[in-house]
């Protein structure tokens, strides 16, 4: 049966026992997880690289992308990727080793003529690609401009594309023109006053990630500050301290998110602001595209906070013991985290994935 919410779900695996296309759903709403057998039907171990106005971009077993509705069981068929898009490997060790990061981002934009338009983030440095379900000549098309910074983040903002480079850079495309390729109609760099955060939060201890969210008609930058080895009382450690001279196995210290700082666009100063409270709303993020809702319209969940997975793509797989446990509930107000769903494994794989309704 599909399932109908009317507010975001979290997608989690299920537990070991049940087959790779079992999933728990859990409602923030009554936080409460409903498991579903075979949820992506015919897409044999299906492995989630998106999720874009209440569908999923899903790879099956072979690499082959798919659209796909957990809501109504719906599911396009997208084209493959074109070897000029993948690294030059086997397609055994392609799938075997570099499936699961090969897509950092996907999101879904629908054009004029109500066509779905599928674009990611893709590869090593990441770059943009798009296709157009309905096209004739429907294939995978590389855009964008990676040869001055790689591509960290994408949402539909102003129904366009707008995307962020690790360079602080935002493009933002225009798909609805009237050739097939997309425009690009405005390149800018806003100024971002950081403060004190080198020190705060030094390379050598956090990484940094960056979304961008609409809210209100506003252009939102969210960064996350995550802890390199943070160690069970929620200190962030020197690797160098993982070992030492009386331990015979490293000290186990995941990754964690501590921080979050968010901004708000002024397109007339071009210039990022720094934001001090949501109000009365929420953002979800993570593999997700980010969003922001009105407190009004997801029950269970609090203003003022971040709702957010664990998308460390390259570190996640980096140790066996731990990865796609960085989710929580930020407060913006006090700078506190907690849980937000109970688990005892520090690993969780496949990694949560917020599936957010149209609904919304």
């Amino acid at each position: 049966m599909a399932l109908i919410p009317s507010s975001p779900w979290l997608m989690l695996p299920s537990d070991q026992e049940d087959n790779s296309n079992t999933r728990c759903f859990l409602s923030p709403a009554d936080k409460k997880a409903y498991k579903i057998n075979n949820v992506f039907h015919d897409l044999v171990d299906a492995w989630c690289v998106g999720s874009s106005q209440g569908w999923l971009v899903v790879l099956d077993n072979k690499a082959n992308p798919h659209l796909f509705s957990p809501f109504s069981n719906a599911k396009i068929q997208l084209p493959s990727f074109p070897t000029d898009l993948k690294p030059n490997v086997p397609d055994s060790y392609f799938v075997q080793n570099l499936l699961k990061h090969f897509i950092l981002k996907s999101v879904l934009l629908f054009d004029n003529q109500n066509k779905h338009i599928v674009v990611v983030i893709y590869g090593n440095p990441s770059r943009l690609a798009f296709c157009m379900h309905g096209d004739n000549n429907m294939t995978w098309t590389d855009f964008g401009t990676p040869r001055s910074g790689p591509y960290c983040d994408i949402i539909c903002y102003n129904n366009q594309i707008y995307a962020l480079k690790d360079n602080g850079f935002v493009e933002a495309w225009n798909f609805g023109g009237s050739t097939l390729f997309p425009t690009k109609i405005m390149s800018f760099r806003p100024v971002l006053d950081v403060g004190d955060n080198k020190k705060l939060f030094p390379r050598d201890k956090f990484s940094t990630q960056s979304y961008l969210v609409e809210s209100m008609g506003e252009l939102l930058l969210v960064n996350r500050f995550i802890g390199n080895f943070v160690n069970s009382e929620g200190v962030v450690v020197d690797e160098s301290d993982l070992l030492d001279t009386e331990d015979t196995q490293p000290l186990v210290c995941p990754y964690r998110t501590k921080v979050f700082h968010v901004y708000k666009l002024d397109f007339s100063r071009n210039r990022w602001e720094k934001v001090e409270s949501l109000g009365e709303r929420v953002i979800f993020l993570g593999g997700n595209q980010s969003v922001s809702l009105s407190i009004r319209d997801v029950q269970g969940c609090e203003s003022n906070t971040i709702y957010y997975t664990d998308d460390n793509w390259y570190q996640m797989n980096e140790d066996y013991l731990y990865g796609g446990h960085d989710c929580g509930v930020f407060n913006l107000k006090d700078g506190s985290s907690k849980t937000l769903y109970q688990c005892d494994f520090e690993r969780i794989d496949p990694p949560p994935f917020w599936i957010i309704p149209t609904t919304c």
